[in-house]
């Protein structure tokens, strides 16, 4: 027999022997302390591709309705078709009961809210148009066209709004010329930079909310995001 047999033959020995009385205490052991970490971080990647697509449709939705807000213009009912667009653009898995509100704002040359933002919620400040989410479907009208919306314009509006008109909302307020919109004073105001902003409650998909001892995040968080657009400009 040479030493490659008999090498073999201790190996062959050596796999057979029974295992050590704490080994298989200790693998369960290990066991228990990094599952609960490799459950809590896989749980978390989960949730955190549910954040990001809250996110990005926020953006594709105040994206295409700030595009909205600038063709639309100082046209009676603009804000209806604004809203309009909104609903089109949230779907699955984001929920649309779960828009708290969506701000009409006018923005400065630079896209920055005028009044800037708030600090602790995100929302924009200055003049605004606040909408807020109701469960039951409004009837909105925006010249000729009459759409379903599940808005409807905050009764007492914490911040100055654009002037109201008869339909309710202050659209008629906006300036989409391209010389300038002449004022009381004699003087021209420039043409209007519009944006939408839309504050979000996001939902736990998972049980990431569980684990979370954080105060106000159990049941989730608020997200806020807008975009702005130039009126597109009348001669």
């Amino acid at each position: 027999m040479d030493h490659r047999d008999r090498g073999r033959r201790s190996l062959a020995r050596w796999l057979d022997r029974p295992p050590r009385h704490g080994s298989r205490g200790q693998a369960l052991v290990e066991f228990a302390l990094v599952f609960p970490v490799f459950l809590i971080l896989f749980i978390g990647i989960i949730e955190f591709a549910f954040v990001f697509n809250a996110a990005l449709g926020l953006n594709f939705a105040t994206r295409n309705a700030s595009l909205a807000a600038a063709e639309a213009g100082n046209t009676v009912g603009a804000d209806c078709a604004i809203l309009n667009d909104i609903q089109k653009s949230i779907g699955a898995p984001m929920d649309l009961a779960q828009v708290q509100s969506v701000a009409i704002f006018k923005a400065d040359r630079d896209g920055k809210p005028l009044g800037g933002y708030d600090q602790n919620t995100g929302k924009p400040l200055g003049p605004q148009d606040v909408w807020n989410y109701s469960p039951a479907a409004q009837s909105c009208k925006a010249g000729l066209t009459t759409y379903s919306v599940h808005f409807i314009a905050e009764a007492t509006p914490s911040q100055p709004t654009y002037p109201a008109t008869g339909a309710g909302n202050s659209s008629a307020g906006r300036c989409d010329v391209l010389q300038g919109c002449k004022q009381a004073s004699g003087s021209y105001a420039p043409l209007d930079s519009i944006g939408v902003s839309i504050t979000y409650h996001y939902n736990y998909h998972t049980a990431l909310g569980n684990f979370l001892a954080l105060p106000g995040w159990g049941s989730g968080f608020d997200l806020t995001w807008g975009n702005v657009n130039r009126m597109e400009p009348t001669l």
